[in-house]
């Protein structure tokens, strides 16, 4: 009976085995993506950097003298003039230490008169008639004479001190310009050397901004552009790049300062512009901008790749490139890329090479 069981029950498991042989692999998901065309540039290539507007000549003002500040007669966005009082102290007490030490010139002057009378004296009659002094007393006069002098060229210099101090209690405006901060009150309490006021030149402004390594070997200064306040887009500014950095700071960029010409009241500190330097060269000559999520970095730091779109296998192909910097939102390439080819721009992280996909709409790239 048990065998009989078992024999009906085979043909059945054989057909179920056969079903599931015979049931077809499920079909492999093909990710659709998205491409760009990659088109030549010309070759003048304008490249933007991002940056902020500084005046190129500032200083932190500060009393040269200790003393309770009498007056601050501007403040923050003030304009002034060379020359011009911007804050002083109460100077009584420098006023006081002057006439004091004027007073002691004077009393030191008058000994000097004396004492050279006295000098020219026992020379002459020394001269006249040896018998009548001695060589001691002429000895004595002359030292006499000769410390007096260093007493009224002492006196002379306390004199000048004491001047130098009072002009110190007026912090006076180096150039014409703007004041950009103000740290102190009248009645406080100033001590020497702490700042009691930022100021700039207004007339001179600069763009600072950062270039990539790869493209700091073609800016020098001189090297003319444009400067593009970001709420002006429309109406650059010529610049001059004035200072070039010896050493690479943050993502290894160098700074790099250009002074704008003809910097007018929209020109501020602290605004945010663009510098746009314009690179003529033969390696980039054949250079391409590309989507930055296009962009696949590689291991070693400087292994960049992308995936290249191929119409006969519909597959992508990983593709090594050589990088010349970045501009706005846009990577520049200079190696590993010819116009025409296509470029996936969407979802790169997720492929491999040789994946097979499908392509969305292509749209060309009008860089």
């Amino acid at each position: 009976m048990r065998l009989l069981i078992c024999l009906l029950f085979i043909p059945a498991f054989l057909a179920l085995a056969g079903c599931e042989e015979e049931a077809p692999a499920p079909e492999e998901r093909i990710r659709a993506v998205k491409t760009v065309v990659v088109q030549d540039l010309a070759s003048d290539q304008l490249r933007k950097f991002p940056g902020t507007i500084e005046p190129v000549e500032s200083s932190q003002l500060s009393f040269e003298v200790d003393g309770i500040v009498q007056a601050v007669q501007v403040d923050v966005g003030d304009r002034f003039k060379k020359g011009d009082v911007l804050a002083y102290l109460d100077n009584q007490s420098y006023r006081l230490n002057v006439e004091s030490a004027r007073a002691a010139l004077s009393r030191a002057s008058a000994v000097l008169e004396e004492r050279q009378s006295a000098y020219e004296r026992e020379t002459r009659i020394q001269a006249e008639d040896p018998g009548a002094t001695t060589q001691k007393a002429v000895d004595q006069a002359r030292a006499a004479y000769e410390s007096q002098v260093q007493e009224v060229t002492y006196s002379q210099a306390r004199l000048e001190l004491t001047q130098r101090d009072l002009a110190h209690t007026e912090l006076i405006a180096p150039y014409d310009g703007t004041v950009s901060a103000r740290f102190v009150e009248p009645s406080e309490v100033a001590a020497r050397g702490v700042h009691m006021l930022e100021v700039y030149a207004e007339a001179t402004m600069q763009v600072a901004v950062s270039i990539p390594e790869q493209m700091i070997g073609d800016v020098y200064a001189g090297f003319e552009g444009q400067m593009v306040l970001n709420n002006f887009p429309d109406d650059p500014y010529v610049a001059t790049v004035s200072e070039v950095g010896s050493s690479a700071t943050a993502a290894n960029a160098f700074p790099v300062k250009a002074v704008i010409k003809d910097a007018d009241d929209r020109v501020r500190p602290g605004m945010t512009a663009e510098l746009l330097l314009a690179f003529s060269d033969a390696a980039m000559e054949s250079a391409y901008l590309i989507p930055m999520q296009a962009f696949l970095p590689g291991i070693e730091q400087k292994e960049h790749f992308v995936y290249l779109f191929d119409a006969q296998s519909s597959t992508v192909r990983k593709t090594a490139l050589q990088i010349k910097g970045i501009q706005g939102d846009e990577i520049v390439v200079v190696g590993g890329l010819s116009p025409g080819d296509v470029l996936v721009v969407a979802g790169v992280p997720f492929l491999r090479d040789g994946q097979k996909v499908k392509l969305m709409p292509a749209s060309d790239s009008s860089q």
